[in-house]
């Protein structure tokens, strides 16, 4: 799973052409993993463009050509995409280059392009390789008793022992060595799924993950302390609460089934914790939000269109509810200004003055890649 992020450089009046403005999520303001060099002379016609190279894009046919260009010494192979665009756009993640042209743009001025942008080039491809490798050392197989970030502490997934406590459906499910069931199962596991918080005592009792949320967002301020050296680092975690997720599957569940439910309960503790944070800051902004889905992009941790459609990334329920404010802020800010403008942020920072200080902390973070036993990416 990719976590590279890319931010749209528009060529021209973007009112004309979109409607969703997508906020970016790796790369410090102003740069990006993603760029754009504009033509002079586009020919006439109903020309699209695209911000960037992820799911945004035109759906429509490309075609893709693997090419390489020298910079300053270094042969770069990369990927070209021909589509209907009035930009060169450049994209870069996990150490790749991708490059998205006009049709009507010949290759001496795409190597013209490349060359202008060396440098930023060969910069992007070296920290996106860097950032893939540290997060490939997150990652979380999936087991009894594996241990993965939830809201900023940490939260230890245990299967029950017992077959005999579960719904007989449900034990079934388990014993039988299945790797996945089918939605009426799914949901009924999910809802037997429980968080239990720990207790200065040692004991634990049961946490709604709305009380979890609340009590994680007064131990916020640990992450976002300018003396804390890492921003975000993971040794906050010794200072915060920890749970326990108790899943209803018996120890001999399947790796891969287990796997299914959790991701199942942590998309339901997404949706519990990320609806009622976007009401808050709606009213605190004055706006009003038509819909929220889920979204589980690869490139970025929300989106927000003009028709009123907010799109928030579970994968962000691993992070503290201060970076989850952010992205929900950062949206929000965007049914008033769909853009990047200076209004854009003044608006933000008014409502949010460390939006700034949360932003810098969410670049830095990678979110784990929960993976089966197997050693298989779901």
């Amino acid at each position: 799973m990719k976590w590279a992020e890319g931010l749209g450089v528009r060529a021209f009046d973007h009112r004309q052409h979109f409607l969703q403005l997508v906020f970016d999520f790796l790369a410090p303001e102003p740069s990006s993993h993603s760029s754009a060099v504009t033509l002079h002379s586009p020919p006439s016609g109903n020309q699209l463009t695209s911000n960037d190279l992820g799911e945004a894009a035109p759906k429509q046919p490309s075609l893709k050509d693997a090419r390489t260009v020298e910079l300053q010494g270094q042969k770069i192979a990369y990927e070209l995409l021909r589509r209907k665009r009035k930009t060169i756009g450049m994209h870069v993640s996990e150490g790749k280059l991708k490059v998205a042209a006009p049709k009507w743009v010949s290759l001496t001025q795409i190597q013209q392009a490349l060359q202008e942008k060396g440098a930023w080039i060969l910069k992007q491809i070296e920290h996106t390789r860097a950032k893939a490798l540290a997060a490939k050392e997150k990652d979380v197989r999936v087991q009894h008793a594996c241990v993965l970030p939830w809201l900023g502490s940490s939260l230890q997934v245990l299967l029950q022992a017992d077959s005999g406590t579960l719904d007989p459906l449900l034990a079934k499910a388990s014993l039988m060595g299945a790797t996945h069931v089918g939605a009426k199962t799914l949901a009924l596991l999910v809802e037997h799924a429980f968080i239990e918080r720990q207790m200065e005592s040692g004991a634990w009792v049961r946490c709604s993950v709305q009380e979890a949320f609340e009590r994680e967002s007064a131990l916020s301020h640990l992450e976002l302390c300018a003396d804390t050296p890492p921003y975000g680092s993971d040794a906050l975690l010794s200072a915060q609460t920890h749970y326990r997720l108790q899943l209803p599957l018996v120890l001999e569940a399947h790796s891969e089934l287990t796997l299914q439910v959790l991701t199942a309960v942590l998309k339901a503790h997404a949706q519990a914790c990320f609806e009622p944070r976007l009401d808050l800051l709606a009213a605190r902004f004055g706006v009003n939000y038509k819909r929220f889905k889920l979204s589980a992009a690869k490139t970025r941790w929300g989106s927000a269109s003009q028709s009123g459609l907010i799109h928030l990334n579970w994968h962000l329920v691993h992070f503290s509810p201060a970076l989850i404010d952010y992205v929900v802020a950062h949206e929000l800010c965007h049914l008033i200004h769909m853009d990047h403008s200076e209004q854009f942020w003044a608006r933000l920072s008014l409502v949010m003055p460390d939006g700034l200080l949360r932003r810098q902390i969410l670049h830095r973070k990678t979110p784990p890649r929960l993976l089966p036993l197997d050693g298989s990416t779901l």
